[in-house]
This record gives structure tokens, sequence and C-alpha cells, in this order.
């Protein structure tokens, strides 16, 4: 299982970014119950690779969505 995950959107409610990518691995500090924000990204291809590379570091895997 992933522990870094690409959400669609901006989860912050900025306008301008398009996915955010989450750490399921740890608590968000504030909103309880939902996972930390990692990053916001202006497109999903760049939010994956980057979801991607943290999840090779950790020794997970990054599954993009076919």
């Amino acid at each position: 299982m992933s522990r870094y995950k690409v959400i669609e959107g901006s989860v912050s409610a900025h306008c301008c970014f398009s996915a955010t990518v989450v750490d399921t691995g740890t608590p968000h500090p504030c909103f309880k119950g939902e996972p930390d924000w990692v990053c916001e990204t202006y497109d999903l291809p760049t939010a994956h690779r980057i979801a991607r590379a943290l999840n090779e570091s950790a020794g997970t895997v990054h599954r993009e969505p076919s």
C-alpha cells in the first residue's frame, strides 16, 4: 500500500492547484482524522511523480490511476 497518495484538487482550497500529495502515515496537525499534506501542485502528473518518488524513498509502492 502506498504511504504517499494523490488527491485530485486542492485540499487547502486554493484555486490555482490541481492536486495534493498527502502522507497517509502522518495525521494532519490541525484537521483530525485527515492525512498530513505534503504539497500541492499545478497539475496531476507532477503530483504523481512526487508521490512516486516519496514512496520509492520510503520503500512503499505508488500506483497511478489507469
